[in-house]
């Protein structure tokens, strides 16, 4: 009797871990998936307890990422406040919203978030990357803010070894007039 009772005990156990397993997957999978729109459904419904999570900061960081696919970048950067209000050293959260922050070229803003997700784990190398990325984009502003100015070295511009980095960037060629 004894062995039938711990069997039935493991079995509720292996189903209750299970759904737990299941609901939470359901939000990442359909991000993994570009599937936004059931990815913003079901991370909603981890938001607001109808499925069971761990950390509701996290469900807010994925409907975030949901909505960043969408395109709808300040409902993310919302998400992502909560998230961070939530749990303040989450770092994938400042990370995130530094990337809705990116694509709506609000550079400075971005820069903090990168920055915060390196404090707060500096073995992740995605804001590096992205921080990378950023300045990458700074530098073609700058340059073409140069030229508006009055800058007209153009052999100059040419020769410099510091923008080799840009040079067969779309950018570059447009203010070269290439």
């Amino acid at each position: 009797m004894k062995s039938k009772f711990i069997g039935l005990f493991i079995l509720v156990v292996l189903f209750s871990v299970t759904s737990v397993c299941y609901a939470l997957d359901l939000c990442y999978e359909g991000i993994k998936k570009k599937n936004y729109d059931d990815a913003i459904r079901e991370c909603t419904k981890q938001i607001n307890r109808e499925t069971e999570v761990r950390d509701v900061s996290i469900s807010y960081t994925n409907r975030g990422i949901a909505y960043a696919g969408k395109g709808q970048y300040d409902q993310a950067i919302a998400d992502y406040d909560t998230a961070i209000k939530a749990s303040p050293k989450y770092e994938n959260a400042y990370f995130s919203r530094g990337n809705a922050y990116y694509a709506k070229k609000q550079y400075d803003e971005a820069i903090a978030d990168y920055n915060k997700a390196i404090e707060l784990n500096p073995k992740n190398p995605h804001p590096y990357y992205n921080m990378a990325c950023l300045y990458s984009v700074r530098a073609c502003i700058w340059l073409r803010k140069s030229v508006e100015n009055g800058f007209k070295d153009w052999d100059g511009i040419k020769k410099d070894k510091d923008l080799d980095n840009i040079r067969n960037s779309p950018c570059y060629k447009e203010i070269i007039g290439k």
